[in-house]
């Protein structure tokens, strides 16, 4: 038994691992981007979960994100407040965008393994250009930060 978790362990470290291999949370946020207190609430085990962030877009140029991709998730969505799924999410040139309860969030699908309130979970964001954007988010037991 021991060695079957210890054998699941070394997967999924390497799994997350090469999800991130050469990525630079400097360089990948091209100095354009501030990702500020990005959470994940603690939801039931195996159910559907939300992200929350705040991207700050310091440059003169929009951010137009296109997908977000996890290890831990099958899938990410973007959605509405009326839970509508999105195609895009625009980050206008010097202004902030919150996804927040509520209004826009990310809708995380498929749940590959149970969240520990503290961990921290890594994504990706690509933009139109193919550009990766690093996002690390922290898993809190609150719904509401």
């Amino acid at each position: 038994m021991i060695k079957k978790l210890t054998l699941v362990l070394i997967l999924f470290t390497h799994n997350a691992y090469a999800f991130m291999a050469g990525i630079d949370e400097r360089r990948d946020t091209h100095g354009e981007l501030e990702i500020i207190g990005a959470y994940i609430p603690m939801a039931a085990s195996g159910m559907m979960n939300t992200g929350y962030l705040k991207f700050k877009n310091v440059s003169d140029q929009k951010i137009i994100f296109h997908q977000f991709t996890s290890p831990v998730w099958d899938s990410i969505e973007i959605h509405n407040a009326k839970m509508g799924k999105m195609s895009k999410l625009v980050i206008l040139e010097k202004s902030t965008l919150e996804l927040k309860p509520g209004s826009v969030h990310l809708m995380l699908i498929g749940p590959r393994r149970d969240i520990k309130e503290g961990e921290e979970i890594l994504m990706i964001g690509l933009d139109y250009n193919e550009r990766r954007y690093m996002l690390k988010f922290i898993v809190t037991e609150e719904a509401a930060h």
